[in-house]
């Protein structure tokens, strides 16, 4: 009974030990300047078009061992992106969509051991996003504002995946940089309108760790 007790006592001296060698919660604040397009899965789609974006948030992790550990937060995301389309009776018609969205991540964070002040970082999420705003224009081909009615999804699906750097700038503070691609992996639009479009970006992450 005794050897059994101290054998207890001695593996839990090593994990308040291993515990003491990093810090187990980290959070965060951070900017993803960035681009977006929409892809396109509809016949009657084209013309996509490239557009710049900017998005923010807050970062939460929660390490189980020094490297590995779990991520979320919540990100706000800004999705503007335009393409092209043919309506019935065959005219074509130019959309600009600029939703914004709040994202809460879920994932996996992995990271290499510091390099100096350096580690190198990976990160894979699933990013389940609820629409707040909707603003969307349509144009015909002579510039002309069209009035349309538009079904969206209420939710946004996505696979994030991240890789960048931490630079620690004092103990276990550190400035993240960080490219991020957001796949979007679900149509943007309700069941019942007829067009299946994909709202995707690539950002920098660019954040402060506490």
């Amino acid at each position: 009974m005794k050897k059994t007790l101290l054998t207890i006592a001695f593996i839990i001296a090593l994990a308040i030990n291993a515990s003491a060698q990093f810090k187990p919660f980290q959070f965060g604040l951070k900017v993803e300047p960035g681009i977006g397009w929409a892809k396109l899965n509809s016949d009657h789609l084209f013309d996509g078009k490239t557009k710049i974006n900017f998005n923010w948030g807050f970062v939460g992790n929660i390490y189980f061992v020094e490297n590995y550990g779990l991520s979320t937060g919540f990100n706000i995301k800004f999705m503007n992106n335009e393409y092209s389309f043919t309506t019935l009776d065959y005219n074509t018609v130019t959309r600009t969509i600029k939703n914004q969205y709040l994202e809460i991540p879920i994932g996996l964070t992995m990271r290499t051991e510091r390099i100096g002040d350096i580690r190198v970082l990976g990160n894979v999420s699933y990013g389940l996003g609820f629409i707040l705003n909707t603003n969307e224009k349509n144009f015909d081909t002579s510039g002309n504002e069209l009035t349309m009615i538009t079904s969206y999804n209420k939710m946004r699906h996505a696979l994030i995946v991240k890789l960048g750097v931490e630079y620690y700038v004092h103990k276990s503070s550190c400035i993240i940089v960080a490219l991020a691609f957001n796949n979007n992996f679900a149509n943007i639009y309700g069941t019942d309108y007829k067009q299946n479009v994909l709202l995707n970006n690539l950002c920098l992450e660019i954040g402060f760790m506490f």
